[in-house]
């Protein structure tokens, strides 16, 4: 198995993700016109609004695809216990969220890895479907 090397981002990196998750929490509530909240709720939402916005934009922009990265971590972060780190271990480093796994040991989620995934292969890799499967690994 790869050595994993991850690097825990500075608090102010935290911040602006924490920041860019926040945007899209609101931009989640405007879209859908009610309350949206870190949880798999949102995550459906969010999963609505990329495939809105891919039959309209098939290439979404880098700073789209970060605040919709920003929420799913976020979410993880949130209910999970999770922290946001990079991980420094392929040719290009992956952004993500270590979280703490019931058992032992921790497992990272590597979420703008799962958002081009996403992106690229539509609904059958649903943020909301991904978010159900970690969430059972990390409680095992």
């Amino acid at each position: 198995m790869a050595q994993r090397s991850t690097q825990f981002l500075p608090q102010s990196q935290v911040k602006q993700m924490t920041g860019l998750a926040e945007r899209a929490r609101l931009s989640l509530a405007r879209f859908a016109g009610v309350e949206v909240e870190f949880n798999i709720g949102g995550l459906q939402l969010l999963d609505e609004w990329i495939e809105r916005h891919l039959r309209q934009f098939p290439h979404p922009s880098p700073n789209i695809m970060t605040l919709w990265g920003a929420f799913l971590g976020e979410t993880f972060r949130r209910r999970f216990y999770g922290e946001w780190v990079v991980d420094t271990s392929k040719r290009k480093p992956q952004l993500g969220i270590f979280c703490p796994k019931k058992e032992h040991g921790l497992l990272f989620i590597g979420v703008m890895e799962q958002i081009q995934r996403r992106v690229q292969q539509g609904i059958t890799e649903s943020l909301t479907l991904y978010y159900t499967e970690k969430g059972i690994e990390i409680k095992m």
